[in-house]
């Protein structure tokens, strides 16, 4: 994983994936691969998902044709205001965790949180800005697929997203706080 993960930076850097099919071929499946998602096995990931609302690139199952995760790929630096497609795709489907990616950068998010779609995001990776040892713990701990097979993985993401929240209303009502203190 961590060879997989220098070369995507390395090629990443070179400008070496053009489109978004260029970062679904090169980046994402791999990627899906070295977490132990077989591409070829249609009962675990479903490429072009069609629900009623439209298609999603990728669907990760956790069992036969049942997905729990809906993945939206875009083009290196194109990922901006993907997030209300995808999300309208989990709401009606039940899916309980996403992920938007551009190859780059990985923004993992809890459809069913509340708040802004930047509130529900759990966690954004950015593969230039960590090491890959961080970004490997990150994939494996939202993506890996005997996490999401066991639940694991939504496990994770509800604790990131309570976690995230938390510190969201302590940011909101410090100063108020500090405030009432010092007075």
């Amino acid at each position: 994983m961590r060879d997989l993960i220098e070369r995507v930076k390395r090629r990443l850097s070179e400008g070496a994936f053009a489109s978004e099919a260029a970062v679904s071929h090169g980046i994402v499946v791999p990627v899906f691969q070295a977490l132990g998602w077989d591409p070829a096995e249609p009962d675990q990931i479903i490429p072009e998902f069609t629900s009623g609302r439209g298609r999603v690139d990728f669907a990760l199952c956790s069992s036969p044709r049942r997905p729990a995760i809906f993945i939206e790929v875009k083009g290196v630096g194109r990922s901006t205001d993907a997030d209300k497609q995808l999300f309208e795709y989990a709401f009606h489907e039940g899916v309980p965790l996403c992920v938007l990616t551009d190859g780059r950068e990985w923004s993992f998010y809890l459809p069913s949180g509340q708040g802004n779609y930047q509130d529900r995001r759990v966690y954004r990776l950015n593969l230039e800005d960590r090491d890959p040892d961080e970004t490997e713990r990150v994939l494996r701990r939202y993506l890996e697929a005997t996490r999401v097979r066991s639940g694991a993985a939504r496990e994770a993401a509800d604790a990131d997203y309570r976690d995230q929240a938390a510190r969201r209303e302590a940011a909101r009502v410090l100063p108020q706080a500090w405030s009432q203190l010092v007075g």
